[in-house]
């Protein structure tokens, strides 16, 4: 039980930290009072929630790997712990699948970031 809430607790925390990143996904782009503030500036944020996503995607997928490298290591040893082993590929799964829904929403994101802009 207590891997299952490590990994809530890792899952809850990045995605903190990503919301707090980030506008949310349905929201619109703030609107400006003043006429002297570029338009441009939702797509630089835009944009910029891109590369947030991205990174943090590439973030989850190394701790994944570490974790599944930590798994096979312990799965080596004379008498393994085969929970402590299963954790963590259950840890290294679950943190696959928040980079891959991290990623998509990059992917989301870029779509709505205007052509030949640079990211």
């Amino acid at each position: 039980m207590l891997p299952t809430l490590r990994v809530a607790g890792i899952l809850f925390i990045l995605s903190g930290t990503i919301a707090c990143s980030t506008t949310p996904e349905d929201s619109q782009p703030p609107s400006f009072s003043s006429s002297t503030q570029p338009v441009e500036s939702s797509q630089q944020d835009l944009a910029a929630a891109t590369r947030e996503y991205s990174h943090h995607a590439a973030e989850l997928r190394e701790m994944a790997r570490r974790r599944q490298i930590e798994a096979d290591v312990l799965a080596q040893k004379d008498n393994p712990d085969m929970e402590k082993v299963q954790a963590k590929r259950d840890l290294a799964k679950d943190l696959l699948e928040a980079a891959e829904q991290s990623e998509a929403k990059a992917r989301e994101l870029r779509r709505r970031v205007p052509h030949g802009m640079v990211q």
